[in-house]
């Protein structure tokens, strides 16, 4: 009789676990990116995952616990970007504005990422909560500065959230492209307090940061295939 390997089958059970959580996220992104999608409900999800509904609970124990990993996905990617200027930009607005015109950028090559990003700042008030703890430091810091016509670094952070959803939707829908991503983050920087002239120069800076940071990702990138 032939030896049973249990380590192997277990390992066979955990990727195929995987194989199917991963169908079941990949599904809720597509519904959620969809702009002619019914309300999206387990129900919707599992018919287009090719899954029973008692699979889904398997992985998930409610929609808000998988809506919640993929705005987490979102903050993952903010984060990252985040931290690449961080490194490379010492003031606060103009780190503001560079974060904002990569992901933006990122968004308008991608409208239906842009569409899930609008769904989760509407939906899940964890995720605006999240965006907004994380720009906390950076608007603490200007307003230390004296660089903020709001006082108060939550409301300036609500006003950045605010104004990159409202980007993520017009991209979604395509009224809006990358050629104008500069447009409103030169708005952005004026609703946070930058005259006309100091937001201009700072959304040139952050023009050409982004496109030296994009282009050394996609050098990386080449050179790892």
């Amino acid at each position: 009789m032939a030896r049973v390997n249990l380590e192997r089958r277990a390992e066979i059970g955990r990727e195929k676990r995987a194989r199917t959580r991963a169908l079941i996220l990949a599904a809720a992104r597509g519904c959620y990116a969809d702009p002619a999608a019914p309300q999206v409900t387990v129900e919707v999800l599992t018919r287009a995952a090719g899954v029973a509904k008692g699979t889904f609970y398997v992985h998930f124990p409610d929609l808000n616990t998988l809506e919640a990993e993929l705005g987490d996905e979102i903050i993952d990617a903010l984060a990252q970007r985040h931290q690449a200027v961080l490194g490379i930009v010492s003031d606060p607005l103009t780190r503001i504005a560079t974060v904002t015109m990569i992901f933006l950028r990122d968004l308008a090559q991608a409208p239906a990422r842009a569409r899930l990003v609008s769904h989760a700042v509407a939906a899940l008030p964890d995720f605006a909560q999240a965006v907004q703890a994380r720009l906390h430091n950076d608007l603490a810091e200007a307003r230390d500065a004296g660089r903020l016509a709001v006082g108060a670094p939550g409301l300036a952070a609500q006003i950045v959230v605010t104004m990159v959803a409202q980007g993520a939707q017009m991209l979604g829908r395509g009224a809006l492209d990358a050629a104008g991503v500069p447009d409103l983050v030169r708005a952005l920087l004026r609703a946070l307090g930058s005259p006309p002239d100091d937001a201009a120069t700072r959304t040139e800076t952050a023009i050409a940061t982004a496109e030296a940071i994009t282009t050394a990702e996609a050098l990386a990138r080449s050179r790892n295939l």
